[in-house]
């Protein structure tokens, strides 16, 4: 592994701007929401913009995966506006980044919140993932002989 901090800096950051679509409602949670840009649609724009901040910088064989996300939406934003998110590392501890979320439209603050990070190889993601999938094919296997 090696030091992030060779890679990364506290306050580096990116932003994303998206103007809202349908599909970024939360229409599908209630017919009476269909016209203001959902939770999730936010929240999903905030991992973005965390791996935009983080895994442009990594060597090829390493990638960020997201494990803690606390997110307050405080204002609702309607079809049409442009919701702009930023990303910034706040902390770098060993392979853990930490981030702080900010979002914004054009009337002002609509979310804030943070989210944390892991620098993981792929090959490590990859076999750990494959391990968990052969134990869930096993299991499916003896499931069947008792059944």
């Amino acid at each position: 592994m090696f030091d992030a901090k060779t890679l990364l800096t506290v306050g580096q950051n990116s932003i994303m701007r998206k103007v809202v679509q349908r599909s970024d409602t939360a229409a599908s949670y209630s017919k009476d929401l269909n016209r203001f840009l959902s939770t999730t649609a936010v929240i999903d724009m905030a991992i973005r913009a965390s791996m935009e901040t983080i895994d442009k910088y990594l060597p090829d064989n390493f990638i960020s995966i997201g494990f803690d996300m606390k997110f307050t939406h405080t204002a609702a934003t309607s079809l049409g506006m442009t919701v702009t998110v930023k990303a910034s590392i706040v902390a770098i501890e060993g392979h853990e980044i930490d981030l702080h979320i900010d979002v914004w439209d054009e009337q002002g603050e609509i979310g804030y919140g943070t989210h944390k990070r892991s620098i993981v190889s792929k090959q490590h993601l990859y076999d750990h993932a494959d391990r968990r999938t052969r134990f869930l094919a096993n299991q499916r296997i003896e499931e069947s002989k008792q059944g």
